[in-house]
């Protein structure tokens, strides 16, 4: 047992939505940044949640060929609970991780705590739901200013490179 716990709402298998191919999505409870009209604020109390063990989560999430997003609520607030299981994913699996989150890129990479998180990720979506810029037909986000970043090109260039949409990010055996 590690000991380190996350409050989780939700574990939906197979979805589409959060990112591409099937994923499993692990739905963090808390948030405290709010945004208005959230399309969760069921989660905002991170003890609409169930405290869950590391291991517990890891092998409820890996056990199927999908890859994994980490959304919410807020991500960030478990962010030391949350490396642990990111950093256990990328050790023991091919899986590639999503993250959403409020936060924009330039905060996470500021934050230690966040940044530490986000190495173990391979895409981010980031900044605030914002109703003015909402769309409908957006792919993997809610509204306009919200980007879709390579993680792992970002890291290595020093600077923002938005996820391409044609690259392939191949289904894990």
């Amino acid at each position: 047992m590690s000991g380190k716990l996350l409050y989780v709402a939700d574990i939906v298998e197979n979805t589409i939505v959060d990112g591409t191919g099937f994923r499993t999505s692990l739905y963090l409870s808390g948030c405290d940044i709010r945004c208005e009209d959230c399309h969760n604020k069921e989660l905002w109390d991170i003890n609409s949640g169930h405290a869950v063990e590391i291991d517990e989560v890891f092998e409820k999430i890996t056990g199927s060929f999908t890859n994994i997003t980490f959304i919410g609520g807020e991500p960030m607030m478990q962010a030391k609970s949350l490396t642990a299981l990111a950093e256990k994913i990328k050790n023991n699996t091919h899986k590639d991780i999503w993250i959403y989150s409020g936060h924009t890129y330039e905060e996470i990479i500021n934050d230690k705590i966040y940044f530490n998180l986000l190495k173990f990720c391979d895409v981010l979506v980031d900044g605030k739901f914002d109703k003015k810029f909402s769309q409908n037909n957006l792919r993997f986000r809610g509204s306009i200013n919200q980007r879709i970043i390579d993680v792992k090109k970002s890291l290595d260039k020093n600077e923002i490179i938005l996820w391409n949409d044609e690259e392939d990010f191949c289904i894990p055996n």
